[in-house]
């Protein structure tokens, strides 16, 4: 059989929404992924299982040659480049790699790709997961199919350490986010979790990297105590764990929330009008997901224009009531 290489090293949503792809060519090939450390807990909980390596997406010549000599020794014909630096697009071209597929962007794609494909999504024409499937039909020479366009499904592991009472229903909310889009205000969150609390726990996710979210989140809901906080607490499997055993997620654009998603839970995602952060571009994918989104005609594109917008600050005005009544009908 032959051998395909499939790339991505950028965040764990955008993984989400890629490691799909490979079921186009999954059965004329086999499928090596090389995802970004740190990521491997998604790739381990994919189904069907996936062969993949990881690495830091970090620069440095061991690195590098380390990279190429892994590249030579499982012999891939044909590679896809969905988004990676510099140095893995040159990698694949010293290692001999045949066809060398990717997005046609950075000045790299143009040097070391030879079947790269101008993609221009800065437009949201396509969903991310549409992007990188028309990537992968592109490189493979296949005719458009989007009735094959499918998400991944993951599922957690049956064993994972977590001191959690899973035979109540609960809630969770991951509000949170790496400030690549625009988040619902921490107040809003706070009115949130206090209205849901009414008739369940809710549970608060979050890494280190979302204190300034959690801090003043956690002050307004001191006095909450059907509030459980698991920030900074989960690893991986964890955090795949008590997802998959919610009633529902609520979460901005975050890759917990497209873990969410793929885990087959109720995921209900909070969305900037903005273009290139709307919920069309970038919306959970899976069997059971809604956004909101303020009802606004955005005229931004890739920034908030903030005071010199009219609608200016719209998330502050994206209802709680909704939300809150669309999660709760989940338990």
């Amino acid at each position: 059989m032959k051998t395909a290489l499939f790339i991505r090293l950028d965040r764990m949503g955008d993984l989400v929404l890629t490691l799909p792809c490979d079921s186009l060519v999954s059965e004329n090939y086999k499928v090596h992924w090389l995802v970004p450390k740190g990521l491997e807990f998604v790739v381990d909980s994919a189904t069907p299982k996936k062969e993949y390596r990881s690495v830091k997406k970090d620069f440095t010549w061991a690195a590098f040659f380390k990279l190429v000599k892994w590249i030579r020794s499982i012999k891939p014909e044909v590679s896809v480049s969905f988004h990676v630096p510099w140095w893995v697009n040159l990698a694949l071209w010293i290692a001999g790699v045949k066809t060398r597929g990717g997005v046609k962007s950075q000045w790299h794609s143009y040097l070391f790709l030879n079947k790269a494909l101008r993609q221009k999504r800065s437009r949201c024409e396509f969903h991310e997961m549409e992007y990188n499937y028309l990537l992968v039909e592109h490189t493979f020479s296949l005719a458009q199919n989007k009735e094959s366009w499918k998400p991944v499904k993951l599922k957690a592991p049956k064993e994972s350490r977590l001191q959690f009472n899973f035979n109540q229903k609960y809630i969770v909310v991951h509000p949170g986010m790496g400030g690549s889009a625009l988040n619902w205000p921490i107040k809003n969150y706070a009115t949130l979790i206090n209205k849901l609390t009414e008739q369940c726990p809710v549970v608060i996710t979050g890494t280190k990297s979302d204190e300034p979210y959690l801090n003043p989140l956690k002050k307004s809901l001191k006095d909450n105590h059907r509030v459980v906080w698991l920030d900074k607490q989960l690893d991986g499997f964890q955090l795949l764990k008590l997802l998959e055993n919610a009633s529902a997620t609520i979460a901005p654009s975050t890759g917990v929330l497209h873990l969410s998603a793929s885990l087959g839970v109720a995921s209900l995602g909070l969305y900037s009008p903005i273009l290139v952060h709307q919920a069309k571009r970038w919306g959970p994918m899976g069997d059971e997901t809604v956004t909101f989104s303020p009802q606004v005609d955005c005229p931004a594109q890739f920034e908030c224009l903030l005071e010199a917008c009219p609608h200016y600050y719209c998330m502050d005005n994206l209802s709680v009531t909704p939300i809150a009544t669309k999660a709760l009908s989940y338990l």
